[in-house]
């Protein structure tokens, strides 16, 4: 099997998003294990944040061009990327889905996960 260039990889999930990882993985062997390593996931995450975020005017790069990690929720033991303070999409080129200050659920996938394990949560007290 010849393998495609790893820029036309990054360039798949750039246009579609992280669901082209899901899709990439169970293509072949081979694309599993390509689009499985922290080196390409961190690769594909820079080409989007670059894609909604223009650095050359903004003084805030080295706070905020960082990479997630995948982080196990203390409630469900889901894994989910645990995002910095800082921008947030589903990886699709171009689109940002907000700009988040402060971690609310450090450690949780969601709000129900935080809840459910007995912490207290109200949006008035952000």
């Amino acid at each position: 099997m010849m393998v495609p260039p790893l820029s036309c990889l990054l360039d798949g999930v750039n246009e579609d998003g992280d669901v082209a990882i899901l899709r990439l993985s169970l293509t072949c062997r081979v694309f599993h294990d390509v689009v499985g390593e922290p080196s390409f996931r961190k690769k594909a995450h820079f080409a989007w944040l670059d894609s909604v975020v223009n650095w050359s005017i903004s003084d805030h790069k080295e706070m905020y061009r960082v990479s997630y990690k995948l982080t196990q929720c203390l409630w469900c033991g889901d894994f989910f990327k645990d995002f910095p303070p800082g921008y947030f999409g589903n990886g699709k080129k171009g689109i940002l889905r907000g700009f988040y200050a402060v971690k609310e659920f450090d450690g949780y996938c969601s709000a129900d996960c935080f809840i459910s394990d007995g912490n207290h949560y109200s949006p008035k007290d952000n």
